[in-house]
């Protein structure tokens, strides 16, 4: 059967244009992004609804909290790292500390960038964003998941940070998926090892679990979409159950997915663990295969970091 492919933008767009048909409350707010986050639909359709406010991000969280206490959910769209790092402080106190919803959406996260090079390459914007009180992070994997995943963040208190890679991406979900806030999917079964990882990042969790099933290693792959709150009792879990865990993310190993995950781990039930992810530096310009490669975060990587694991744990 052929795979059904969508376009995440695409998707996202279409989502918020179904459900504005049936709440007035949704608005959403560009810094001059209309054409990168493919919301210009949105803008033709309700163009009362919608507002361009330049590229002035710290502005625009502030018009979004002055939206969100006026009744509306606001949808607020920027390049990853000018979404979390230009707008920290407002997105604090003019939303978190009021317990104000707009979800922030981070375009583009990370490697997705590309060409834009180090600048909009933002590898730590879950790092900024998860120390703040009251906030939640979220990202999306396939266009099923994306499409389920909106309409449950409309009513989260506080900010809710959405990053997600907005190109052709294959549907992995049934059509009748039930989206679940802050509960891991598991992807995939497995006995002796966990991947954990979320977003653009489960492609090559799945390629990794295919190869190592080649060598006669079962792997576990846990859709984490929810970074914040986390699902502490999949990670548990996959400690007990299996011998070892991997995180792989789109983001530096400080801060982001593979630290929450050591977090639950050390507190919890004590577990091998490696982390896939960038470490500690900044972006180039390339295209993803090449910032995979030279950030250590391809599949080969993972493999490797699973069979260090399985290896410790032969030794142990």
């Amino acid at each position: 059967m052929e795979t059904v492919k969508a376009e995440m933008k695409k998707v996202y767009c279409d989502t918020l244009l179904e459900l504005a048909k049936t709440d007035d409350r949704i608005v959403i707010i560009n810094s001059d992004s209309r054409n990168i986050t493919g919301t210009a639909p949105f803008e033709a359709a309700y163009p009362d609804r919608s507002f361009n406010v330049g590229i002035a991000e710290a502005n625009m969280v502030g018009v979004a909290a002055g939206l969100s206490v006026s009744g509306k959910r606001p949808f607020v769209h920027a390049f990853g790292p000018f979404m979390t790092r230009r707008v920290l402080d407002q997105m604090t106190i003019s939303l978190a500390y009021s317990g104000l919803n707009a979800v922030l959406v981070g375009v583009s996260p990370g490697i997705i960038a590309e060409v834009n090079g180090g600048t909009h390459q933002g590898y730590e914007d879950i790092g900024v964003i998860r120390p703040v009180a009251n906030s939640t992070i979220v990202e999306a994997f396939d266009p099923v998941q994306l499409r389920k995943m909106i309409p449950a963040l409309l009513d989260v208190g506080g900010p809710v940070y959405l990053r997600y890679y907005r190109g052709v991406m294959p549907e992995y979900y049934p059509a009748d998926y039930k989206y679940q806030l802050g509960k891991a999917d598991t992807l995939r079964e497995g006995q002796d090892i966990t991947l954990i990882s979320s977003g653009l990042m489960l492609e090559t969790a799945l390629l990794a679990a295919d190869i190592l099933a080649e060598r006669g290693i079962s792997a576990r792959v846990l859709n984490m979409h929810t970074i914040k709150p986390i699902d502490r009792d999949a990670i548990v879990r996959a400690a007990k159950e299996t011998h070892g865990i991997v995180t792989l993310e789109n983001h530096t190993i400080i801060g982001g997915l593979g630290s929450a995950v050591a977090e639950v781990l050390s507190e919890e039930s004590p577990a091998l663990l490696r982390r896939v992810g960038i470490r500690d530096r900044f972006g180039e310009v390339g295209n993803m295969a090449y910032l995979r490669k030279c950030l250590g975060i391809d599949t080969e990587n993972v493999v490797d970091a699973a069979m260090q694991l399985i290896k410790k744990r032969e030794e142990m």
